[in-house]
């Protein structure tokens, strides 16, 4: 009898001591995993560039969102005209080891392409992505940070990767708001067939245009957000169908309200278009009315700010809502 109590209780001995051993195996494979994969993600490098022109509005918003998500360092090139106050004394100071602000030439159709060219050429070696956007485009990742998402395994081939623009509708807003963007613009969005891209560094032959970048099909990748391979023939355009926002996308605040699109159509822009500039306002225009409720009070305001008359341009542009 006593040999059966000292047998049962050597036999749950053992038994505890399994569980104890498999605790501590499955304990160990689960801290390496953990620890692998937050050194990973620790030592990542991601870099914004990014050309501020009239919205000074949203500067800080646009840097919290961005350092939040998972970018290491911003580098903004201040394009706004001479008169007006400089990014520099906007941006609040608890971001000011995050962020560089240099100051663009005379603003022309290629400055954007040159600024972020010299952004990345300059900074190369230091970070392992390039984020390229402008102040009014927010990368949204769907699941987990910037940093999580790049380093899956599905993008190691991936030199380029493509998002979507989705647009927020201007819920009916003549007039600057404040509050922020998020709260201000919910879904459904827009979504729009064009892109904008992250970059792997060190490519020494990249050339940049604002969408998408130039660069060698033959020695560098483009991938979707998933991760999918980009034919090589469309690697190097600005669009891209089928629209896909699964896992990432841009959130592009085009429309904020009328005000503020006016203000945007105004400023700079007949330097670029003097020999056009009515064509060139018309198109945005129709291009704002065809995704936005068209009323009397927007149509009025565009007409006063800009001095045109759009009767002949709106008549089948949601004329079941003016």
């Amino acid at each position: 009898m006593k040999l059966l109590i000292k047998n049962k209780k050597c036999y749950y001995s053992l038994n505890k001591l399994k569980l104890l051993f498999i605790f501590l195996y499955a304990y160990n494979i689960l801290f390496i995993a953990l620890t692998e994969n937050y050194q990973e993600k620790k030592k990542i490098k991601i870099a914004l560039c990014t050309m501020g022109k009239g919205e000074n509005l949203y500067i800080n918003e646009f840097i919290e969102y961005y350092l939040k998500i998972g970018i290491d360092h911003i580098f903004i090139y201040d394009d706004n005209d001479p008169e007006t106050e400089k990014i520099s004394e906007i941006i609040n100071k608890k971001y000011k080891y995050n962020v560089t602000v240099n100051e663009t030439r005379k603003f022309n159709i290629v400055n954007q392409s040159i600024s972020f060219s010299e952004c990345y050429l300059n900074h190369i070696n230091q970070y392992d992505w390039f984020l390229m956007v402008d102040m009014d485009e927010f990368l949204y990742i769907v699941d987990g940070t910037l940093k999580s998402y790049l380093t899956q395994k599905r993008f190691n081939k991936c030199d380029f990767i493509k998002f979507h623009w989705v647009i927020p509708k201007d819920n009916d807003l003549i007039y600057y708001d404040p509050r922020p963007l998020f709260e201000r613009f919910k879904p459904p969005y827009i979504k729009s067939k064009f892109v904008k891209s992250i970059i792997r560094g060190n490519i020494s032959d990249l050339r940049y245009w604002v969408h998408s970048p130039f660069i060698s099909p033959f020695r560098n990748t483009s991938c979707t957000n998933v991760g999918k391979i980009i034919y090589r023939k469309n690697m190097n355009f600005e669009d891209l169908k089928p629209i896909n926002t699964k896992m990432a996308y841009i959130i592009h605040f085009r429309y904020k309200s009328t005000e503020e699109l006016v203000n945007k159509l105004k400023r700079g822009y007949k330097d670029w278009f003097k020999d056009n500039l009515k064509n060139f306002l018309i198109g945005n225009i129709i291009s704002y009315l065809k995704y936005n409720k068209v009323t009397p009070e927007k149509i009025d305001f565009i007409e006063k700010e800009l001095n045109l008359n759009l009767s002949e341009y709106i008549k089948d542009i949601n004329k079941d809502n003016y």
